[in-house]
Protein backbone atom coordinates (compact mmCIF):
# COMPACT_ATOMS: atom_id res chain seq x y z
CA UNK A 1 0.00 0.00 0.00
CA UNK A 2 2.24 2.65 0.34
CA UNK A 3 3.17 5.75 -1.58
CA UNK A 4 2.26 8.95 -0.71
CA UNK A 5 -1.38 9.28 -1.38
CA UNK A 6 -4.53 6.65 -0.78
CA UNK A 7 -7.82 7.29 -2.31
CA UNK A 8 -10.73 5.93 -0.47
CA UNK A 9 -14.36 6.36 -1.94
CA UNK A 10 -14.91 9.34 0.53
CA UNK A 11 -11.56 10.49 1.60
CA UNK A 12 -8.26 10.58 0.53
CA UNK A 13 -5.49 10.25 2.59
CA UNK A 14 -2.20 12.41 2.18
CA UNK A 15 0.59 10.30 4.30
CA UNK A 16 4.42 11.86 2.97
CA UNK A 17 5.06 13.23 6.45
CA UNK A 18 3.79 10.23 8.43
CA UNK A 19 6.38 7.37 9.79
CA UNK A 20 3.11 4.97 9.61
CA UNK A 21 1.74 4.33 6.24
CA UNK A 22 -1.76 3.18 5.74
CA UNK A 23 -2.13 -0.49 5.77
CA UNK A 24 -4.46 -3.49 5.81
CA UNK A 25 -4.31 -3.41 9.36
CA UNK A 26 -6.01 -0.30 9.86
CA UNK A 27 -8.17 -0.75 6.90
CA UNK A 28 -9.48 -4.05 8.34
CA UNK A 29 -9.53 -2.37 11.89
CA UNK A 30 -11.63 0.49 10.67
CA UNK A 31 -14.04 -1.70 8.69
CA UNK A 32 -14.93 -4.37 11.52
CA UNK A 33 -15.09 -2.36 14.75
CA UNK A 34 -18.81 -1.75 15.68
CA UNK A 35 -20.01 2.02 16.07
CA UNK A 36 -23.84 1.45 17.19
CA UNK A 37 -24.57 3.39 19.67
CA UNK A 38 -21.30 5.21 20.48
CA UNK A 39 -21.44 9.03 20.45
CA UNK A 40 -18.26 9.97 21.68
CA UNK A 41 -15.10 8.50 20.06
CA UNK A 42 -11.43 8.39 20.32
CA UNK A 43 -8.68 7.29 18.19
CA UNK A 44 -5.52 7.04 19.73
CA UNK A 45 -2.33 7.12 17.90
CA UNK A 46 -4.42 8.45 14.83
CA UNK A 47 -0.98 8.91 12.22
CA UNK A 48 -2.67 9.80 9.16
CA UNK A 49 -6.04 10.25 10.49
CA UNK A 50 -7.33 7.28 9.20
CA UNK A 51 -9.63 5.70 11.86
CA UNK A 52 -10.93 8.82 12.95
CA UNK A 53 -12.10 9.37 9.15
CA UNK A 54 -12.92 5.72 8.75
CA UNK A 55 -15.42 6.29 11.87
CA UNK A 56 -16.69 8.84 10.56
CA UNK A 57 -17.98 7.79 7.21
CA UNK A 58 -19.99 5.03 9.65
CA UNK A 59 -21.67 7.26 11.93
CA UNK A 60 -24.63 9.70 11.95
CA UNK A 61 -23.96 13.29 11.98
CA UNK A 62 -23.92 13.83 15.95
CA UNK A 63 -20.88 11.61 16.59
CA UNK A 64 -18.20 13.77 17.85
CA UNK A 65 -14.68 11.76 17.37
CA UNK A 66 -11.47 13.16 18.76
CA UNK A 67 -7.90 11.99 17.33
CA UNK A 68 -4.98 12.03 19.51
CA UNK A 69 -1.55 11.83 18.03
CA UNK A 70 1.80 12.45 19.48
CA UNK A 71 3.85 13.54 16.88
CA UNK A 72 4.24 16.64 15.44
CA UNK A 73 4.02 15.80 11.63
CA UNK A 74 1.66 13.06 11.98
CA UNK A 75 -0.76 15.74 13.87
CA UNK A 76 -0.22 18.52 10.66
CA UNK A 77 -0.86 15.31 8.30
CA UNK A 78 -4.12 13.96 10.05
CA UNK A 79 -5.08 17.64 9.93
CA UNK A 80 -4.91 18.19 6.51
CA UNK A 81 -6.38 14.50 5.65
CA UNK A 82 -9.84 15.84 7.78
CA UNK A 83 -9.99 19.50 6.47
CA UNK A 84 -9.65 17.92 3.11
CA UNK A 85 -12.83 15.30 4.47
CA UNK A 86 -16.55 15.25 4.62
CA UNK A 87 -16.28 15.41 8.24
CA UNK A 88 -13.99 18.23 8.98
CA UNK A 89 -16.96 19.59 11.95
CA UNK A 90 -16.99 16.19 13.56
CA UNK A 91 -13.28 15.27 14.11
CA UNK A 92 -10.83 17.09 16.12
CA UNK A 93 -7.08 16.26 15.71
CA UNK A 94 -5.39 16.76 19.62
CA UNK A 95 -1.78 16.75 19.55
CA UNK A 96 -1.00 15.53 23.12
CA UNK A 97 0.16 12.25 24.75
CA UNK A 98 -2.48 9.65 25.45
CA UNK A 99 -0.84 8.96 28.73
CA UNK A 100 -1.60 12.23 29.99
CA UNK A 101 -4.44 13.03 28.32
CA UNK A 102 -7.83 14.31 30.01
CA UNK A 103 -11.47 14.19 28.36
CA UNK A 104 -15.05 13.99 29.26
CA UNK A 105 -15.33 10.45 28.90
CA UNK A 106 -15.76 8.11 25.77
CA UNK A 107 -18.40 5.56 24.57
CA UNK A 108 -15.31 4.27 21.89
CA UNK A 109 -11.90 3.85 21.91
CA UNK A 110 -10.03 2.85 18.77
CA UNK A 111 -6.61 2.20 18.75
CA UNK A 112 -4.05 0.66 15.56
CA UNK A 113 -0.76 0.61 18.43
CA UNK A 114 2.48 0.56 17.47
CA UNK A 115 3.67 -2.40 17.18
CA UNK A 116 7.61 -3.88 16.47
CA UNK A 117 7.77 -6.90 14.86
CA UNK A 118 11.04 -9.05 15.65
CA UNK A 119 13.80 -8.15 13.02
CA UNK A 120 12.55 -5.39 11.40
CA UNK A 121 14.96 -2.98 10.39
CA UNK A 122 13.45 0.65 10.93
CA UNK A 123 14.57 3.32 8.96
CA UNK A 124 14.12 6.47 10.62
CA UNK A 125 13.84 7.43 14.40
CA UNK A 126 10.12 8.75 13.81
CA UNK A 127 9.22 5.68 12.03
CA UNK A 128 10.86 3.48 15.22
CA UNK A 129 8.89 5.76 17.20
CA UNK A 130 5.50 4.93 15.62
CA UNK A 131 6.62 1.52 15.57
CA UNK A 132 8.08 0.57 18.95
CA UNK A 133 5.82 -0.43 21.84
CA UNK A 134 8.10 1.67 24.37
CA UNK A 135 6.42 4.71 23.95
CA UNK A 136 2.68 3.80 24.70
CA UNK A 137 2.82 0.17 25.90
CA UNK A 138 -0.16 -2.16 26.15
CA UNK A 139 0.10 -2.11 29.91
CA UNK A 140 -0.61 1.85 29.33
CA UNK A 141 -2.68 1.96 26.41
CA UNK A 142 -5.07 -0.20 28.20
CA UNK A 143 -4.84 1.66 31.87
CA UNK A 144 -5.36 5.35 29.35
CA UNK A 145 -8.36 3.51 27.94
CA UNK A 146 -9.95 2.63 30.66
CA UNK A 147 -9.29 6.18 32.45
CA UNK A 148 -11.16 7.66 29.08
CA UNK A 149 -14.12 5.48 28.92
CA UNK A 150 -17.32 5.49 30.10
CA UNK A 151 -18.50 2.55 31.99
CA UNK A 152 -19.98 0.66 28.97
CA UNK A 153 -17.30 1.98 26.87
CA UNK A 154 -15.24 -0.10 24.53
CA UNK A 155 -12.11 -0.32 23.83
CA UNK A 156 -10.93 -1.83 19.41
CA UNK A 157 -7.00 -2.72 18.52
CA UNK A 158 -5.50 -4.40 15.59
CA UNK A 159 -1.88 -6.20 16.59
CA UNK A 160 -0.10 -9.34 15.36
CA UNK A 161 -1.78 -12.47 17.04
CA UNK A 162 1.07 -13.25 19.27
CA UNK A 163 0.74 -9.27 20.94
CA UNK A 164 -2.99 -9.95 20.92
CA UNK A 165 -3.07 -12.81 23.15
CA UNK A 166 -0.39 -11.09 25.33
CA UNK A 167 -3.25 -8.05 25.41
CA UNK A 168 -5.76 -9.97 26.40
CA UNK A 169 -4.58 -12.05 28.99
CA UNK A 170 -3.39 -8.11 30.40
CA UNK A 171 -6.14 -6.88 30.02
CA UNK A 172 -8.82 -9.52 31.55
CA UNK A 173 -5.60 -9.10 34.80
CA UNK A 174 -6.80 -5.38 35.11
CA UNK A 175 -10.84 -5.85 34.84
CA UNK A 176 -11.48 -6.11 31.28
CA UNK A 177 -13.50 -8.15 29.21
CA UNK A 178 -13.19 -9.96 25.78
CA UNK A 179 -15.82 -9.44 23.92
CA UNK A 180 -14.96 -10.18 20.01
CA UNK A 181 -12.12 -11.61 18.73
CA UNK A 182 -11.40 -11.97 15.00
CA UNK A 183 -8.43 -13.76 13.91
CA UNK A 184 -7.40 -12.49 10.18
CA UNK A 185 -5.73 -14.26 7.69
CA UNK A 186 -4.06 -12.54 5.05
CA UNK A 187 -4.91 -15.39 2.27
CA UNK A 188 -6.75 -18.21 2.08
CA UNK A 189 -5.23 -21.13 4.34
CA UNK A 190 -2.08 -19.08 5.92
CA UNK A 191 -2.08 -19.15 9.51
CA UNK A 192 -3.47 -15.85 10.74
CA UNK A 193 -0.66 -13.40 11.47
CA UNK A 194 -3.48 -10.30 12.84
CA UNK A 195 -6.07 -10.37 15.13
CA UNK A 196 -8.88 -7.73 15.96
CA UNK A 197 -9.83 -7.46 19.51
CA UNK A 198 -12.72 -5.48 21.46
CA UNK A 199 -12.50 -5.04 25.02
CA UNK A 200 -15.04 -4.08 27.37
CA UNK A 201 -15.35 -3.27 31.15
CA UNK A 202 -18.38 -4.99 31.74
CA UNK A 203 -18.98 -8.69 31.56
CA UNK A 204 -19.22 -9.93 28.60
CA UNK A 205 -19.60 -13.27 26.11
CA UNK A 206 -16.62 -13.43 24.07
CA UNK A 207 -17.44 -14.02 20.05
CA UNK A 208 -15.01 -15.82 18.21
CA UNK A 209 -14.67 -15.09 14.42
CA UNK A 210 -12.27 -15.58 11.47
CA UNK A 211 -11.66 -13.13 8.76
CA UNK A 212 -9.63 -13.85 5.13
CA UNK A 213 -8.68 -10.96 3.25
CA UNK A 214 -7.80 -12.55 -0.08
CA UNK A 215 -8.21 -15.73 -1.38
CA UNK A 216 -5.30 -18.28 -2.58
CA UNK A 217 -5.41 -16.39 -6.22
CA UNK A 218 -4.72 -13.33 -4.38
CA UNK A 219 -8.57 -11.95 -5.13
CA UNK A 220 -10.03 -10.02 -2.45
CA UNK A 221 -12.36 -12.52 -0.14
CA UNK A 222 -16.01 -12.14 -0.75
CA UNK A 223 -15.77 -11.94 3.23
CA UNK A 224 -13.43 -8.65 2.92
CA UNK A 225 -15.21 -7.37 0.08
CA UNK A 226 -18.50 -6.88 2.00
CA UNK A 227 -16.44 -5.73 5.24
CA UNK A 228 -14.65 -2.95 3.25
CA UNK A 229 -16.61 -1.95 0.38
CA UNK A 230 -18.28 0.89 1.35
CA UNK A 231 -14.52 2.20 1.39
CA UNK A 232 -12.23 1.08 -1.50
CA UNK A 233 -13.13 2.23 -4.84
CA UNK A 234 -12.08 -1.27 -6.48
CA UNK A 235 -12.75 -4.34 -4.50
CA UNK A 236 -12.71 -6.63 -7.45
CA UNK A 237 -8.83 -7.07 -7.58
Amino acid sequence: MGGHSFTFKQFHIEQDRCAMKVGTDSIVLGSWTPVTGAKRILDIGTGTGILALMLAQRTPRDVQIDAVELDKEAVKQAEENVNASPWRERIRVIRHDARTYQAPAYDLIISNPPYFEHGQILPDAARQLARLTGELDHATLLESAARLLTPFGKLALVLPVGQGEEVVSLAIGKGWYLQRRCLVETKRGKIPNLVLLLLSRKPAETEEEQLCLREADNRYSPEFIALADAFYLRMSA
